[in-house]
């Protein structure tokens, strides 16, 4: 006897300047009225007017997707011709079922009617905060460029286009943040601002200077964030040493220093 099978229904809300706060935009939502919450709902109203999308799943599971014209995207990337996807995630139960496609499709429309030239995204493979890179291969991106850990990787609707990059001078700001430890972090995201003061918490513990800079304005991360992720660095020395915002130890950031002065002697 043939069963029809059919994929379950997926309902997508579009979150945006008018229901943000009743929908929510997915992140921290279990934490409402804390900095970083409050912090990522005013840098989203913000954001709308610049044509951020946040997409929301509402029924068939629990994930979302946010994404921006590349001019105005929180990354340390050049892609101003692109759509950029800041962030995209899908609970456990939710994976491996088409509720990842069918974000990534919605980007996709966007990006189309917008007239760009494609999409681009920074993702990983097996590291926090970042889609794996291989479900964006999967899906027909190829990766452009790769540095610091992390991948570039694009959709390209227009072959001819110019590939986006990452930004040329991400040493430099590095070195620009000077000796000690600086931890860079943005409100793009809502739990960088608690993971920030907590790494900053395990540094003084050592008797290691630190500070956090926060950088909440665009240009503040054009000029100043050190690695392609962009909302959150440890910088080191001059060196990013992590873009990780959790699970940081007090072993974990111990091992990450000793490390660039074991490169400097090595280098000497």
């Amino acid at each position: 006897m043939y069963i029809k099978r059919t994929m379950p229904q997926i309902d997508i809300v579009d979150v945006n300047a008018s229901n943000v706060d009743e929908v929510g935009f997915f992140c921290a939502m279990s934490k409402p009225g804390s900095i970083g919450h409050e912090e990522k709902l005013a840098w989203a109203r913000e954001r709308f007017r610049e044509g951020l999308r946040i997409k929301v799943i509402q029924r068939g599971g629990r994930g979302f997707i946010e994404y921006i014209p590349g001019r105005f995207a929180w990354r340390g990337i050049e892609a101003p011709n692109y759509m950029v996807i800041h962030c995209m995630w899908l609970e456990g139960g939710a994976q491996g079922k088409g509720k990842g496609k069918a974000l990534l499709q919605a980007c996709e429309r966007d990006a189309r009617d917008a007239g760009l030239s494609g999409i681009a995204v920074v993702s990983a493979k097996g590291k926090v905060g970042l889609v794996d890179t291989d479900f964006f291969l999967h899906q027909g991106f190829h990766v452009v460029q790769s540095a610091c850990g992390m991948d570039l990787a694009a959709l390209k609707f227009d072959l001819a286009a110019a590939d986006p990059h990452f930004s040329s001078d991400l040493k430099k700001k590095a070195r620009a943040l000077g000796d000690g430890l600086t931890v860079v972090s943005s409100p793009q995201c809502p739990f960088t601002y608690e993971s920030a003061q907590q790494v900053i918490d395990l540094a003084r513990a050592e008797n290691i200077r630190a500070r956090s800079l926060r950088v909440n304005t665009l240009k503040q991360v054009r000029q100043t964030s050190p690695s392609p992720y962009a909302s959150f660095d440890i910088v080191y020395d001059g060196e990013v040493i992590s873009s990780c915002f959790q699970c940081i130890t007090a072993e974990k950031l111990e091992k990450l220093i000793s490390a660039v002065g074991e490169r400097a002697v090595s280098a000497s």
